[in-house]
């Protein structure tokens, strides 16, 4: 019978009592609410036909003060305790209240409409807060429809049950069914957490961080300090008060409709039913489709828009009818689509706790804050004025302006809040220098920060465009020649000569008499190489400028002459400035360099490039370097891929290649797959390839990905992950990726098989993400060690495959640890990935997998087992990885097995001083061992 019932409802055995008592749950606490709201409603207006403005003001009060205590009291009790004990404090306030309505006076009924308002606001939302905490995502997946199926249920099946139960007895005699549902929702409360669940012992201490709000009045503070907030507690507040009023004319209008309670009750409870029932279709079919093709710039405004509409139909033509109309509008959108638009407005809040104290905040206190204020409003109208149910509309008109108003505001902000997110990234010049490129979002951050601050502030801006190491031009960087700081105005004209920006030329002619020698100097050298000046003109006056600046805007001034007098001159000045032995020297060397960048090709003067590339002067060779690169002659591309493996020489190198272009293309490659070739000079060439993201740059990266050795092979998927990210159309196939996707996964499954065979219980606690056990032997590390490389390059494999973003995520929730982000994180890949590769994978990341059910999935993929501990080193003495080999030599020496002696002889240890060391203590233990 259980088997059939969790087939049915597609959830597992351990998950099927939870999501039972959720669903029984949610199905109570939304059926107190509508009971408690059709019947309390009913005996209040009965009693108190004018009354509904002050108990709606009342409502809000006692709100207020419940939502102040129970945010103190959540950071200091626990979850468990903080729900049972409300939900048992409002059950038992309706026996007392029913008690009171045998005799008591009518103000009860003021008293039971204000504690249902409490109760509806809070007891479902805590339903679903204990649904989120003990569920992970893949476990909600499963069972939220079920769960969720309660709340939508619990509504239409109270309305009925009402409407048919108040054609029998009194609605005073259903108040005591409002604190039974409570009562039995404090029961399932105590039930859920006797679950055996990983999870309960998380939600049952407090948990509040050190940095965000805790009590009433921070909440507050922190929202009136936060505009984007702000916004959104005053669009609720505005949407609030006109729902409120909304509320008041229906009810109003209902009761002078049918006079008897037990009719109006019912009446009440219909229209809830039937609305529930159209809310749940709406949900279901329309809310999602609207989102996506419009998101909030549009769904914000549905619901305000609908209101005028139907306010102005109730004002015009005030009938039930129209009141209906306008209810049911309420009822079908309110919390449909226009709850699920705010909702999306919560996203970019962070951190996480303090939107889980900000949310309930705006979502209890200022929406009965706003009822609060709309039922003042109703007071002074309809007693003092005299405003009928349809003249309210009048008043709301003001409310549904202001919400329009809110909408737009908010919606705005929005947009400004998400960009503030991405500009203010973390930028590190060393992770600059090393990508080699900026991207345009960073280029604009950057400007942004030229425009503002001190000298230091403005550097630190231009050393970031500087290390980018490309040609980047931008307004803010012409401004900056004016700036007070000579640092500052050097650095922007270099960068600006950099990029060839030919509009600056009258600005620089006036840098001629800067005070600053170094300006003065890059002044020159730009108007010679930009403008194409005779330098000795330029210099009509004294510049003071030094001898090898000079003589290097001369060579470039001669040079471009073409003429065959000015060649032998220009040749004698370059090569008095390459040959100095003066205290200036490195400086003219590097002015050399920087000149014959700025000589159109060809030239015999950049022969001497090659000499330069080798200056043992890291600054001399890195301006050789770019040189190189914008002369992009094939015989200077041999040294410039070595410079790669050189750290002080890398970024200016890759700037290089990447001013080749395509025509480094085809050395790249050949460097690449030369085995003959340094290791250390073939793992840079990958970066340099991505540089120059085209597709026969991305072809010869997916060629490469056959490399044997694993940290090549990491590399070169580390460049096509970065092409991947802004070139997705170059990858016109994925059938190589495929392949390599099914080896990486065959070979992480046989590292799993052998961990396994070595130290069975680190195989059954290998679980990504589990921290390595301290007294865990170090073959055991090690293979754990291999097995986390492989899990990373299969997942950089996936996100050439599938959506870069959502692989990348869910690989960081694989691996953190956390298993509620772990299950998370297996949902989003059940959802991303073909179900083939989803499959294939998720055998060996799902934890819910045990040891054995591994094992042979393990060797339903490799195709063979691996048997024994003896089989497991005989692969591993054998393996390429030599530091595995190595600690499977320590291991079979450590444990002196003997059986294994004939091994040794055919292990590789040459040219690794480790490995030998290891091989020579093994075989003397081994020998130790027979001979005794």
């Amino acid at each position: 019978m259980a088997l059939d019932l969790e087939k049915l409802l597609n959830v597992r055995r351990s998950e099927l009592r939870p999501a039972t008592l959720l669903f029984l749950f949610l199905f109570l606490s939304i059926g107190s609410y509508i009971v408690g709201l059709s019947v309390g409603l009913a005996m209040f207006l009965n009693a108190f036909p004018n009354g509904l403005p002050h108990v709606i003001m009342a409502t809000a009060l006692v709100v207020a003060g419940f939502i102040s205590i129970y945010i103190r009291v959540s950071a200091r009790v626990g979850l468990e305790n903080l729900v049972t004990g409300s939900l048992a404090f409002f059950g038992a306030s309706f026996f007392i209240f029913w008690w009171m309505t045998l005799g008591r006076g009518q103000w009860v009924y003021a008293l039971i409409y204000v504690w249902v308002g409490m109760a509806g606001a809070m007891a479902p939302s805590m339903g679903w807060t204990l649904a989120n905490y003990l569920l992970t995502a893949r476990e909600a997946r499963r069972v939220f429809g079920f769960i969720g199926a309660g709340q939508v249920l619990g509504a239409p099946v109270a309305g009925f049950f009402t409407a048919a139960a108040t054609r029998h007895v009194r609605p005073e005699s259903l108040v005591p069914v409002i604190g039974v549902c409570l009562l039995l929702c404090a029961v399932l409360t105590k039930l859920l957490f006797r679950q055996p669940r990983p999870e309960i012992l998380e939600v049952r201490r407090p948990r509040v961080a050190a940095d965000i709000p805790k009590n009433f009045r921070q909440i507050a503070l922190h929202i009136l300090h936060t505009r984007f907030l702000l916004l959104i507690t005053a669009l609720t507040a505005f949407g609030c008060a006109a729902t409120t009023i909304i509320g008041y004319q229906f009810s109003i209008i209902a009761k002078q409709t049918f006079h008897n309670r037990a009719d109006l009750a019912a009446f009440f409870a219909l229209f809830s039913g039937f609305a529930g029932v159209a809310a749940f279709v709406l949900q279901m079919v329309v809310t999602g489709r609207l989102l996506r093709s419009f998101g909030i710039r549009v769904t914000l405004f549905i619901l305000p828009v609908v209101f005028l509409g139907g306010s102005a139909a109730l004002l015009i033509f005030p009938s039930i009818l129209a009141a209906c109309f306008l209810k049911g509008s309420h009822s079908l959108l309110r919390f449909s689509v226009d709850k699920s638009s705010t909702e999306l407005l919560y996203l970019p809040i962070s951190p996480p706790e303090i939107k889980n104290q900000i949310k309930p905040f705006i979502d209890g206190f200022v929406w009965r804050a706003a009822d609060g204020i709309a039922g003042l409003v109703l007071w002074f109208f309809s007693s003092s004025l005299k405003f009928s149910p349809a003249r309210m509309s009048l008043v709301n008109f003001a409310f549904l302006g202001g919400w329009l108003a809110m909408a737009y505001g908010v919606r705005k902000e929005y947009l400004n809040v998400l960009k503030k997110a991405i500009e203010t990234r973390t930028l590190d010049p060393e992770r600059v220098a090393m990508g080699g490129i900026l991207d345009s979002t960073t280029v604009e951050v950057l400007a942004q920060a030229l425009e503002r601050g001190g000298e230091q502030k403005v550097l630190y801006g231009l050393s970031l465009f500087e290390l980018g190491r490309q040609a980047s031009w931008h307004p803010a960087l012409r401004r900056l020649l004016e700036h007070n700081s000579a640092a500052v105005r050097y650095r922007a004209l270099r960068l600006l000569s950099d990029a060839g920006d030919k509009g600056i030329v009258g600005q620089v002619e006036k840098m001629l008499q800067d005070p600053a020698l170094e300006v003065r100097s890059e002044a020159l050298s730009y108007l010679v190489t930009e403008t194409g000046g005779d330098p000795l003109v330029l210099m009509s006056e004294d510049t003071g400028l030094p001898d090898y600046a000079v003589q290097g805007a001369i060579v470039v001034y001669l040079a471009r002459s073409r003429l065959a007098e000015s060649f032998s001159a220009a040749r004698m000045i370059l090569d008095s400035m390459l040959h100095r032995t003066d205290a200036d020297q490195a400086r003219a060397r590097l002015e050399a360099a920087r000149v014959l960048g700025l000589i159109p090709p060809p030239s015999e003067f950049h022969d001497e490039l090659l000499v330069l590339l080798g200056d043992e002067n890291p600054e001399v060779a890195e301006q050789a370097l770019l040189a190189a690169g914008k002369i992009a002659a094939r015989e200077f591309l041999p040294q410039v891929i070595q410079k790669l493996s050189d750290p002080r020489l890398r970024g200016p190198a890759r700037a290089a290649l990447a001013l080749y272009g395509p025509r480094a293309l085809e050395a790249l490659r050949d460097c690449l797959n030369d085995a003959t070739l340094a290791l250390e000079v073939r793992k840079r060439i990958p970066d340099a390839l991505a540089a120059v993201p085209t597709t026969e740059s991305v072809a010869a990266l997916v060629e490469s990905l056959v490399e044997s050795d694993p940290g090549l092979r990491y590399d070169v998927l580390k460049a096509l992950n970065k092409v991947a990210r802004t070139n997705r159309p170059l990858f016109s196939g994925g059938e190589e990726v495929a392949d390599m996707f099914e080896a990486e996964l065959m070979g992480y499954y046989r590292s799993f098989q052998i961990l396994a065979a070595i130290d069975r219980r680190a195989g059954a606690a290998a679980t990504i993400g589990e921290e390595f056990e301290e007294d865990a032997p170090l073959l055991s590390r090690a293979v754990r060690e291999r097995m986390n490389h492989e899990l990373e390059r299969i997942f950089r494999l996936l996100s050439l495959l599938y959506p870069g973003r959502d692989v990348y995520n869910a690989y960081l929730g694989l691996t953190s640890g956390d298993s509620r982000l772990q299950a998370n994180s297996l949902e989003v890949l059940e959802h991303v990935l073909k179900s083939e590769h989803y499959r294939r994978l998720i055998s060996s990341l799902d934890p819910e997998v045990g040891l054995s059910e591994k094992l042979k999935i393990a060797e339903q993929i490799c195709l063979t087992a691996v048997r024994s501990r003896a089989e497991a080193l005989r692969i591993l003495l054998h393996s390429d990885d030599l530091w595995l080999s190595a600690c499977a030599l320590y291991t079979v020496g450590k444990l002196k097995l003997t059986e294994l002696e004939a091994e040794l002889a055919g292990v590789k240890r040459d040219g690794d001083p480790l490995l030998a060391e290891t091989w020579a203590w093994t075989a003397e233990r081994l020998k130790s061992a027979t001979s005794a």
